[in-house]
């Protein structure tokens, strides 16, 4: 007894591993996901499982009866897959063609349709009488009216993405009534319920159910289509004003020096006077140019911290995206500030390109370890990481954050975390402080 009970407990510890390593796939598959991804599979599957369902529904119909022709049943059987394959594909090419792809091939469409048309030949074909009697009574529940209802049902709820409101209520309207007719045509339909009546219910609240689900995901994508145009406008919009302040700095010092460096040349024709002092603006003018030059491409590399996260802020709210910063770099040297800033910068960057964020939070800190003096801590995270996996890190801009951190003896690190949330991190000590840059010399006149 004891050897009885071991193996089975040997075998469910053999097998756990499996099964765990199978969760963890699973999960790390959904995390990879960004968050329009998932509403797409949410809405999308229990559709598509649904429409799928027809089969069962067939098969109850013919265990339920008590005269049924076996070859008739195994054709109605082998059409009724073969009709839920082509209504599910239907489905999905619909659904497709909402979101702004094509339009379904002509064939699939008539192979959904053909299929229904002999779907309701096999359920006629399976079932010998009409209905049965009840209690002696001649009241007949038709069967093959039900499984009518069913292949019908199923083909229209499957064109449900594809057809206009008022298509859909035709669609919907003419089976119901052919329905009604037929019932009262070939049974007595008292204490019978109205067929049409079922159908209208049945297949509407179907129908329904399926247009409110797509136009949903629908809405989504457009959602999530124009957060990325956003994205995008947010970066043209900071190049132009980057553009706008070169050419307010240099547009008029080029034109001073053309209208200049003309008239020298012309006075040089001439033979006359003047040609000198003419040059030497020409030499002024683009002295000061470049000395204009460096203070705008300076202050556009080289802006303050906060300068930095309020911009940051700006434009991921500009693209959509949910953003907080805590904490700000007053109390930050003039180094430090620069550096955190390229890293705010940077990741700004990375997040609007190379994710699907939500939310982004943006904190830092100043703390106080023992025998390291006062640190900054910059925290970057967001949602929407694209694949899962550590981290990343082998892009060239975090590689240059880390070499322009690692001169002033601070620290970078990206990785993905635990909620499918990445986060960005550096750490830089306040004790040391980067050398002046040297500044270029002038250019010999």
């Amino acid at each position: 007894m004891g050897d009885a009970t071991l193996v089975p407990l040997g075998a469910a510890a053999l097998n756990r591993p499996c099964q765990t390593e199978g969760v963890v796939v699973i999960s790390r598959w959904w995390s990879g996901r960004t968050g329009v991804e998932r509403f797409d599979l949410s809405t999308r599957w229990p559709l598509y499982l649904l429409s799928g369902s027809e089969p069962l529904i067939v098969l109850l119909f013919v265990l339920g009866q008590e005269r049924v022709r076996a070859w008739g049943a195994a054709v109605l059987l082998v059409v009724t897959v073969a009709h839920t394959i082509a209504c599910v594909s239907l489905l999905r090419a619909g659904i497709a063609h909402l979101l702004g792809g094509p339009r379904p091939a002509a064939r699939l469409i008539g192979l959904a349709v053909t299929l229904t048309a002999a779907g309701l030949a096999a359920g006629v074909a399976a079932f010998p009488a009409s209905g049965r009697e009840v209690q002696g009574a001649t009241s007949f529940i038709p069967v093959g009216l039900a499984v009518a209802v069913v292949f019908c049902g199923a083909l229209t709820v499957a064109a449900t993405p594809l057809l206009p409101p008022r298509r859909l209520l035709g669609v919907l309207v003419l089976p119901a009534a052919v329905a009604g007719i037929l019932q009262a045509a070939t049974a007595d339909a008292d204490g019978q319920p109205s067929w049409a009546l079922v159908y209208l219910l049945y297949v509407g609240s179907l129908a329904i159910t399926y247009r409110l689900s797509v136009w949903f995901l629908g809405v989504v994508w457009e959602i999530d289509r124009s957060r990325d145009v956003q994205a995008q406008l947010a970066v043209a919009e900071e190049r132009l004003r980057f553009a706008r302040d070169l050419h307010d700095v240099l547009g008029r010092n080029l034109a001073l020096i053309a209208v200049n460096s003309e008239l020298a040349a012309q006075l040089v024709r001439r033979g006359q006077d003047g040609a000198v002092e003419h040059m030497l603006q020409v030499h002024q003018t683009a002295q000061d140019s470049m000395r204009e030059m460096r203070e705008v491409v300076g202050g556009y590399r080289n802006a303050d911290l906060d300068a930095e996260l309020a911009g940051a802020r700006s434009v991921l709210r500009s693209a959509g995206i949910g953003a907080r910063v805590i904490g700000d770099g007053a109390d930050l040297s003039r180094t430090n500030q620069a550096a955190l800033g390229w890293v705010v910068r940077e990741a700004t960057t990375n997040i609007i390109r190379h994710s699907d964020p939500t939310t982004v939070k943006i904190e830092l800190d100043v703390v106080h370890a023992a025998g390291t003096g006062p640190t900054a801590v910059l925290r970057i995270e967001n949602d929407g990481i694209r694949r899962p996996g550590p981290s990343a890190g082998s892009g060239t801009g975090l590689v240059g954050l880390r070499e322009r951190l690692a001169g002033l003896g601070g620290e970078l690190t990206a990785e993905a975390i635990a909620g499918g949330r990445f986060l960005l991190q550096a750490r830089l000590p306040l004790t040391r402080e980067a050398p002046e840059a040297p500044t270029p010399p002038e250019p010999l006149p």
